[in-house]
């Protein structure tokens, strides 16, 4: 089965303007005084993408090379772009930029190991336009990440990519508000990010899957009737959504339950798990009489077992499903859970999760009410004997209750993410719970699910 593809938007870009070269004496440190015949740069032009952060620079060359950009807010430069295949006419995009910020940029062709660098240019990218949040960032970090995507919710809905010291590098502001922005993404071929955007609650039919260029200047969207939640990108590009599938009770009544559905880089569609037929008898679940006696809530690819870990908030639990076989192998916390956790608390309800390199389980424990407050902690599971035990959790101080939403990271030096969701704030703390650094959103502003990246560009 085939998506339909809905609409291919192209949106102008800022009038192209010529990059002004400040520097007239080329830098050749590194490179070569005398490059080959036809291996050096021409016609060097620079402008704004239709997102005003990126600059989009174009050149070519008499012979066919390969060549990128360095860049910064100095002649340090500090970024380097990904190089562009072989040919004569080249174009790459400068991202990470801030807004109003005036960068510099050199153009380094390469051919046959020698490289050949043009004078500095400068270009000065554009204003944020109206309706996009405002963050507040404090503390410091110690190479976590470099930005962080973020989808919003609430008085002004967007997608976000911000920086350490929460500015906005990139920004997405969705012609259709109605409904939820659920997860962003950058792609892994770190061409386009990735949005799920879910129609209203109790109407999903205007669900919606697509794909942004970095420039800003195309929308590709494609219908997902019934998208809620949660994505996942795979390193082929495949993209996993959950969906909603609904039946009729015997009195008449809607009643629904989650598929997880592929879609493939050639367009074709795959349900890898349903629900209805994962569960004999539905009806004699504890979630039952739910409107979805599911209510997928969380989804993460887990690449060495090529499986997904689904998060079901009605059951409580977090199930693994291999792709192979579309059926749930265990699982984990809540009404429906296989591990033995010991004296530790058996999770209740949990939003995000990732499946850490020593096959530890880090989640985001959004908790009950009736206890009053949410945590990140970490399980040490044993897929075989099928134990939970508890190794480490964190509480904000003071402690508050995320209802809906949370997100974890954990990252190489040991420091973690946690995503206090309705609470618009974003904390990394070590592992001992000492906070580092912290992102508030604006007033009236929510989080969804969050990706940390270290850099646009693929790397090398």
């Amino acid at each position: 089965m085939r998506l339909p593809l809905l609409v291919l938007l192209a949106l102008p870009l800022l009038p192209a303007c010529t990059a002004k070269s400040d520097d007239k004496a080329v830098d050749s440190s590194g490179g070569s005084d005398d490059p080959i015949d036809g291996a050096y740069a021409l016609d060097v032009t620079a402008e704004l993408g239709a997102t005003v952060t990126v600059v989009i620079v174009r050149w070519s060359t008499a012979a066919p090379t390969i060549g990128h950009v360095v860049f910064g807010t100095d002649t340090a430069y500090g970024s380097t772009t990904n190089s562009t295949e072989l040919g004569t006419d080249h174009e790459v995009l400068l991202l990470g930029n801030t807004a109003d910020t005036e960068v510099h940029f050199r153009v380094v062709v390469e051919s046959d190991g020698i490289l050949a660098p043009t004078e500095d240019y400068t270009i000065t990218t554009g204003s944020l336009p109206s309706g996009i949040p405002f963050f507040t960032a404090s503390g410091e970090l110690d190479g976590e990440w470099a930005f962080n995507v973020i989808p919003t919710q609430g008085t002004a809905p967007a997608v976000t990519i911000v920086n350490a010291k929460g500015e906005t590098v990139w920004y997405y502001l969705p012609v259709v508000k109605e409904g939820n922005l659920m997860r962003s993404l950058l792609s892994h071929d770190r061409k386009s990010v990735i949005l799920g955007h879910a129609g209203i609650q109790g109407n999903l039919d205007a669900g919606r899957l697509q794909w942004i260029s970095l420039d800003g200047g195309t929308v590709t969207e494609v219908a997902v009737p019934g998208f809620d939640h949660d994505l996942a990108e795979l390193p082929d590009g495949t993209v996993c959504m959950v969906t909603v599938e609904e039946r009729t009770r015997e009195d008449g009544s809607p009643w629904g339950a989650d598929t997880l559905l592929e879609l493939r880089p050639d367009g074709t569609t795959v349900e890898i798990f349903n629900a209805w037929d994962a569960f004999e008898d539905p009806e004699s679940l504890p979630s039952a009489r739910a409107p979805n006696w599911t209510h997928g809530n969380g989804l993460d690819y887990w690449p060495e077992e090529d499986a997904y870990l689904f998060s079901m908030k009605e059951l409580g639990s977090i199930a693994k499903i291999p792709r192979a076989t579309g059926e749930i192998e265990w699982m984990i916390d809540g009404k429906l859970n296989q591990f033995d956790f010991g004296d530790d608390e058996v999770v209740a309800l949990q939003h995000q999760f990732e499946m850490l390199a020593n096959g530890n389980l880090l989640l985001f424990d959004n908790g009950t009410q009736e206890r009053g407050y949410s945590r990140a902690v970490e399980l040490d599971i044993d897929e075989e004997a099928l134990t939970a035990t508890q190794v480490w959790d964190y509480v904000r101080d003071p402690s508050v209750f995320v209802a809906a939403k949370g997100d974890v990271h954990r990252f190489s030096n040991g420091n973690t993410e946690v995503v206090w969701s309705t609470q618009g704030e974003i904390q990394v703390v070590t592992p001992d719970g000492t906070l580092v650094w912290a992102l508030n959103a604006e007033l009236g502003q929510a989080f969804t699910f969050v990706q940390p990246v270290d850099s646009f560009y693929v790397a090398d």
